[in-house]
């Protein structure tokens, strides 16, 4: 990208590169403690979040962003579909399955309500592609697919406000109605016991809806206590970048508790700052009619918040830079002279 642009790269990218630096060798100089865990993060983050970053800044066509973006989800869709088959997961990376699957997921539905030609290929390979996440998949992709549906379902413009609230209003009666007659368990059961697909991902949702949502979190309960705990300690400025490695060899799994954790309330209020701004600019690009960008915007941001919210850690999510370098870098009537 770098050189097919002449290594240009816009201020914004520059203004943010130097701005993120400062503040790692800042938490460097005060933690030093953590020094050996804060420069590995900020490497693994330039060639991850920051690679996405720049990736991010490129001015290009919504319509053929979203071309792209199918074509890719049915190469992906071939590319891994075989995978549960063939002995590759376990309880270990079936979670990276799921993730990997959710895009092709939506971007098929997507097919199927853009109208796309041969929709009855869509119609199917969504099906499939569905089936082996929720199967195969862990719980984070089914959150990803929920945020996505309703933001577009949210900001539609096919809907009227009324027809929406209808809408809602009927969603949580069909809710309350599988809640109280346990139908989505009787379903689980039939899949897991009677077809004998006993399958790691829905061993995980049936103890969630039998047990508890704490007993099946595989651990995050523990964790969110633990840094729960430290974020009371020193609420105001944090513990700095990488403090949940340090205590507990691991990543903070939720995106607001790390923020508390590493740069604490007042981090918090500059974050909200940066994200109501990325608000403003997403309603911006739905309101100027960029359809096809919007939907690729909200996919990519869905991903990114859905895994953000229950695993993983904000600095090494490609996909969450990205996401935030889309929304900074739109505006309206692009020039588009950056080539992809």
């Amino acid at each position: 990208m770098l050189l097919n642009n002449n290594f240009i790269i816009k201020k914004y990218v520059i203004i943010s590169f130097i701005i993120l630096s400062i503040y790692f060798l800042l938490n460097t100089l005060i933690y030093r403690e953590s020094r050996l865990i804060i420069l590995p993060i900020y490497i693994e983050f330039i060639f991850k979040g920051f690679s996405a970053f720049i990736i991010g800044s490129l001015d290009v066509d919504g319509t053929q962003l979203y071309s792209a973006f199918l074509k890719t989800a049915f190469v992906n869709f071939i590319a891994i579909g075989m995978l549960p088959f063939i002995n590759f997961l376990d309880s270990a990376n079936y979670m990276r399955f799921g993730y990997a699957m959710v895009p092709s997921v939506i971007m098929f539905i997507y097919a199927i309500l853009n109208k796309e030609k041969m929709k009855i290929v869509w119609i199917i390979i969504a099906t499939i592609s569905l089936i082996l996440t929720v199967i195969y998949g862990s719980r984070g992709p089914l959150v990803v697919i929920f945020l996505c549906g309703l933001l577009l379902f949210l900001f539609s413009k096919r809907i009227s406000k009324i027809k929406k609230i209808n809408i809602l209003g009927f969603s949580c009666i069909i809710i309350f109605l599988v809640n109280k007659y346990n139908l989505f368990v009787k379903l689980i059961d039939n899949i897991y016991y009677t077809m004998g697909i006993q399958t790691y991902a829905l061993a995980k949702l049936l103890m969630m809806f039998n047990i508890g949502f704490i007993e099946a979190s595989s651990g995050r309960g523990r964790i969110y206590s633990i840094l729960w705990d430290h974020i009371k300690q020193n609420p105001v400025m944090g513990h700095g970048i990488g403090f949940s490695h340090k205590i507990l060899g691991c990543t903070p799994h939720n995106i607001f508790l790390q923020i508390l954790l590493e740069f604490g309330i007042i981090g918090l209020l500059v974050w909200m700052i940066v994200l109501t701004y990325c608000l403003y600019k997403y309603k911006k690009i739905y309101s100027k009619r960029e359809e096809r960008l919007f939907i690729i915007i909200t996919l990519i941001a869905s991903i990114a918040l859905g895994r953000l919210l229950i695993s993983s850690d904000m600095w090494l999510r490609p996909e969450y830079w990205l996401a935030l370098s889309m929304l900074f870098n739109f505006k309206y009537k692009h020039k588009y002279l950056q080539k992809v």
